[in-house]
């Protein structure tokens, strides 16, 4: 991913950004945007690249692109994009962009809670915080979630929207299937596990990623009692170590046909 950072390559050649109050109701503009993929299944990436050297960041983009052929729903994750040294540092929030790119029917979308006021930098470039970070231009749309217009919100700020979309989706707009998938990522992405999981979604770990991932994976092949009570013993976890495999529990699960 050499190309520059900041070109939009979201496929309407515009980014849609919908801002909301936590205390309001969801945006029906953005739940739409969601409707629009071909096949009615949507899918939660969630982590971070912490850790991770350039090699294993591309490594891990074309493990989602090998996995992720073919597919025609909605692919979606936190909305950021960070960028080192006038290049794009990948992150999990570009994988969706990449793999609705490659896959027509698909659409790639994002959230992110307001932590910072927003900002101009630079050529008139919007960002979300005091260090650069960027609204992500692959996605087709981005939820930006508030505490008011003068309240920031911790980066979990944006969970219990998403989480009320994928149930809004499923109940209003015909959605077959909903899941996760989590690679390395910190508490955040631990708690959107034990969520996921307690609604009996489909979740996806990938062995190997590192940090929260690989800590419940540890815990769950030790037979952590305590772990597997915080999931729900009948929980449908998913431990893939490469992307054959995870293409694999995609097909098993509905989110992939043949």
């Amino acid at each position: 991913m050499t190309r520059t950072p900041y070109t939009v390559t979201a496929p309407e050649g515009q980014v849609k950004l919908v801002i909301m109050n936590a205390t309001d109701g969801l945006p029906a503009a953005f739940a739409l945007m969601g409707t629009r993929a071909e096949r009615k299944v949507a899918l939660r990436l969630a982590g971070g690249c912490k850790g991770m050297d350039a090699d294993d960041k591309a490594s891990m983009i074309a493990s989602f692109e090998e996995a992720f052929a073919g597919f025609r729903g909605l692919v979606w994750s936190g909305g950021t994009r960070a960028v080192k040294d006038g290049e794009i540092d990948i992150m999990v929030t570009d994988v969706p962009g990449v793999i609705a790119a490659g896959n027509p029917g698909s659409v790639a979308l994002g959230t992110t809670p307001r932590t910072d006021m927003l900002r101009l930098q630079g050529e008139s470039r919007l960002v979300i915080d005091e260090w650069g970070q960027m609204l992500n231009p692959d996605m087709s749309g981005i939820l930006v979630v508030q505490n008011g217009p003068d309240g920031d919100m911790d980066w979990d700020g944006d969970l219990d929207a998403y989480f009320k979309l994928m149930e809004n989706w499923q109940k209003f707009g015909a959605f077959k299937a909903l899941g996760l998938i989590a690679w390395n990522g910190g508490g955040v992405t631990r708690t959107e596990i034990i969520r996921a999981a307690k609604k009996k979604w489909p979740v996806i770990l990938v062995k190997g990623s590192g940090r929260a991932t690989d800590k419940i994976i540890d815990g769950l092949e030790a037979e952590d009692t305590a772990l597997i009570e915080e999931l729900g013993t009948d929980a449908q976890i998913y431990i893939v170590t490469d992307p054959g495999e995870m293409r694999n529990v995609l097909m098993d699960t509905g989110f992939l046909s043949e």
